[in-house]
């Protein structure tokens, strides 16, 4: 019964951030929730201690990556094959974790986040291709460009629209402001020296 409940949850989580008809903010709200959810079930958190829950939060943000590359690269991977290359990856995150070979967890997350895409390039191509990503890319576009209406923007391009307004938003801080005095005064002190 405890596998058919996970199932049934775990399928009401995907299907919740696939539906490009909801608002953007809300899609990108139950991704949120349906990757936490992957990442405290699929991976072993007992080295976390008493900061388990934020250390599940920093490992989702960086999974956002994986889907980013996934974007960069062109492959328009939205939905349940989505879904199923992110939990692919996890899931060999747990089995080198089963089998008591990551020592220090960060390491090894980012470096397998960072890497899928690329070492699964070739696969990803052909899926896409098999499952009709590039002419369904090229009707989009056409859609678009002829003004007609079209469903929501897939769940990568949210992501990179979100990861971009971070970091705008960081770029105007007063942080960012005092770094950017700071370069510019010591660019002139530089230049003063040259001279």
């Amino acid at each position: 019964m405890n596998i058919l409940h996970q199932y049934l949850n775990n399928r009401e989580h995907t299907q919740d951030w696939q539906h490009t008809e909801q608002p953007a903010e809300a899609r990108l709200l139950k991704f949120d929730s349906w990757a936490r959810h992957e990442l405290t079930t699929r991976l072993n958190w007992d080295w976390a201690g008493e900061h388990k829950a934020r250390r599940i939060e920093q490992a989702r943000i960086y999974l956002e990556r994986l889907v980013l590359d996934l974007w960069r690269r062109g492959w328009m991977l939205d939905g349940q094959r989505l879904a199923a290359r992110i939990t692919a990856m996890l899931d060999t995150v747990a089995a080198y974790q089963q089998a008591g070979k990551v020592r220090d967890f960060w390491p090894y997350y980012r470096a397998a986040v960072d890497r899928y895409v690329g070492l699964n390039s070739e696969e990803l191509q052909a899926e896409t291709l098999r499952c009709g990503g590039a002419i369904g890319q090229a009707l989009a576009a056409l859609l678009k460009q002829g003004g007609q209406q079209q469903r929501g923007p897939a769940l990568p391009e949210l992501i990179a629209q979100r990861t971009d307004e971070v970091e705008r938003a960081k770029a105007n801080t007063i942080r960012a402001a005092q770094t950017r005095l700071r370069a510019a005064a010591k660019a002139d002190a530089q230049q003063g020296r040259l001279l």
